[in-house]
């Protein structure tokens, strides 16, 4: 009976565990914290980024049970914790957990959390930022425990990114706390929480080098409509004094509060009808694109590595009667940084721009005076419609090109400039040494070409220039090698003259992957029969001298027109048309010999 009894017990004893092992597995089995929430995480005091990655939660370890937000977690060395997790935003995630307890159920051990627990905020780290939820420009006082700092006013400047502020502290001489500084804020979230709303941003400046010095947390909120109207205050804000929410609970309470007020708006002019009316303007080799908006009084200049660069038109200084040249005062905003500019735009052709742009500074009254802005001095940018329309090409006729030279350099002095121009003549011209100079020299350049030692029959070089004979907007370079069929065209599109110098815009018909997308052909009249030429495939570039520098530089003279081109092909149809007529009257004699046989 005892055995019985004693094999009956140890059946029990083994049931019972059974079932608690298997009980014990089920509760500790594999949850999976929520995919959106993946990723590194920063926390205030917490030396390593906390990961989150499936089931694990970085040093806490993995999660063996859930419900609703609430998640049992166990580490290495065997110790639960409940952890209550509130996502506020995709990054912001904020968090209570229990102390380090023995083996427990997921509901015993949240419930031992208690409303004053410590909350703890999590910020993703490289978070996408978001719009910021109030958009300068505002002037506003700040107080930082002991005292407002109302004189002088500070200031919120909006960036050119819609997550991006720039707040500019001054320091009053009555306030001990105030302190003149720069601060940029990268907004990152934003949620309501009662009747709070709070924001979580880094603070970027100059003693800010970990993260435990950029994130910060704010609480604001929009001034009632009679406090506005009274005061002008639109927004109070409250900022945490560390990289935590904790002890913010209104707009008015914090480490810092700041009063917003609307700053005064600049007034806004036009930008010229024939500038606005097309949206893209880029230049020649659409490395920078210029379009506008907002009811012409907006312009946004975009380069290739898409950095932008907001303009705002601020007022009209100068302006011809046709406003074929406009001189503005813009107020320009790049980055966090702003100021105004003086910028000038010339209206060349229907679809041919330039601009001259003075140097930024920060004060208005500066900009359009002679050491920010110096028309003779700055470059001029050269800017072509998206889709420009194909105009007539001007010295319609066929060209002889010689002294071609491709690639060529720019010179970067003028006395180095001498040398090369009188190099190049010298190569290329017999040289009367007594008479004065086209460019001032002493020599004289004569038209009389020497002998080049080097031939221009190659599959990439041209001998005739051909403008307007195929279609009155074209023009074409061609070769007479016998070995070559090399042709270029290019399609017009405008162009004007400054002193003497010609300016064209074309585009290449047929271009290469790597081609230039638009040249600027620049040209001067020798005499009546010779054109100097030089082309530019970014700029109409003033420093340029036709003949002698550029990344294309040839001579063109005229050698006919087009219709003596024509009348050419005629004559040459005319007389393989007599030629052959003969050797059909033979062929015809002896077919005929042989039938009469």
């Amino acid at each position: 009976m005892d055995v019985r009894w004693s094999f009956l017990c140890n059946f029990v004893l083994f049931i019972i565990c059974l079932f608690h092992d298997t009980a014990t597995f089920k509760q500790e089995g594999v949850c999976f914290f929520p995919e959106r929430w993946e990723g590194t995480w920063f926390q205030s005091g917490v030396r390593q980024p906390i990961i989150i990655e499936g089931p694990r939660l970085s040093s806490k370890g993995r999660c063996i049970a859930s419900e609703g937000d609430k998640f049992l977690v166990v580490d290495e060395k065997s110790c639960y914790r409940c952890v209550v997790i509130h996502e506020k935003h995709e990054n912001v995630l904020q968090y209570k957990e229990t102390y380090c307890y023995g083996k427990e159920s997921l509901l015993t051990l949240c419930s031992s959390i208690t409303g004053d627990a410590l909350l703890y905020s999590m910020f993703r780290e490289n978070a996408a930022p978001i719009s910021c939820p109030f958009r300068g420009p505002f002037t506003f006082t700040y107080n930082r425990g002991d005292g407002e700092c109302r004189s002088p006013v500070s200031s919120i400047d909006t960036c050119t990114e819609d997550s991006r502020l720039l707040l500019s502290y001054q320091a009053c001489p009555d306030i001990h706390s105030s302190e003149s500084t720069v601060e940029e804020l990268q907004c990152l979230a934003v949620w309501k929480e009662g009747s709070s709303r709070y924001l979580v941003g880094k603070v970027h400046h100059s003693h800010a080098t970990s993260n435990e010095d950029r994130f910060r947390c704010f609480v604001y909120e929009k001034a009632s409509v009679a406090s506005e109207a009274l005061d002008g205050i639109e927004f109070r804000v409250a900022q945490s004094g560390d990289a935590t929410c904790n002890g913010l609970f209104s707009a008015t309470e914090g480490s810092r509060t700041m009063t917003l007020k609307r700053a005064s708006s600049l007034s806004k002019c036009r930008f010229p009808l024939w500038l606005a009316n097309y949206n893209h303007w880029h230049t020649l080799d659409y490395s920078v694109t210029y379009s506008f908006h907002h009811r012409n009084s907006t312009l946004r200049i975009t380069n290739s590595s898409g950095l932008e660069m907001k303009v705002v038109c601020a007022q009209t200084r100068h302006s011809t009667r046709d406003e074929t040249s406009v001189m503005l005062l813009t107020h320009y905003t790049m980055g966090c940084q702003s100021g105004f500019t003086c910028m000038v735009f010339y209206r060349r052709d229907t679809n041919v721009m330039e601009v001259q742009a003075g140097a930024q500074t920060k004060r208005m009254e500066d900009a359009c005076t002679t050491p920010y802005f110096n028309r003779a001095t700055i470059p001029y940018i050269t800017l072509v419609t998206a889709t420009p329309e194909s105009r007539e090409c001007p010295y319609v006729g066929k060209f002889a090109v010689r002294s071609l030279i491709k690639g060529g350099r720019r010179t970067r002095s003028s006395t180095h400039n001498r040398q090369v121009e009188m190099y190049h003549f010298r190569q290329n011209y017999h040289v009367d040494r007594h008479s004065k100079t086209f460019y001032g020299e002493v020599d004289h350049i004569i038209r009389t070409k020497r002998v080049d030692r080097f031939s221009d029959c190659d599959n990439e070089g041209f001998s005739n220039l051909i403008v307007g004979c195929s279609s009155a907007d074209i023009m074409e370079f061609r070769s007479e090698c016998p070995t070559s069929d090399f042709i270029t065209s290019y399609s017009c599109h405008g162009g004007w003259e400054e002193n003497g110098t010609h300016y064209l815009i074309a585009t290449p018909i047929s271009r290469s992957p790597h081609g230039a997308h638009r040249y600027c052909f620049i040209y001067r009249e020798y005499d009546p029969y010779l054109l100097l030429f030089s082309s530019s495939s970014d700029n109409c570039d003033r420093s340029l001298k036709p003949g002698v520098t550029g990344d294309l530089i040839f001579n063109a003279t005229i050698i006919g027109k087009c219709v003596d081109i024509n009348s050419m092909s005629a004559r040459n149809q005319f007389h393989w048309t007599m030629n052959i007529i003969p050797l059909l009257n033979l062929i015809i004699a002896v077919v005929s010999s042989y039938i009469q046989r």
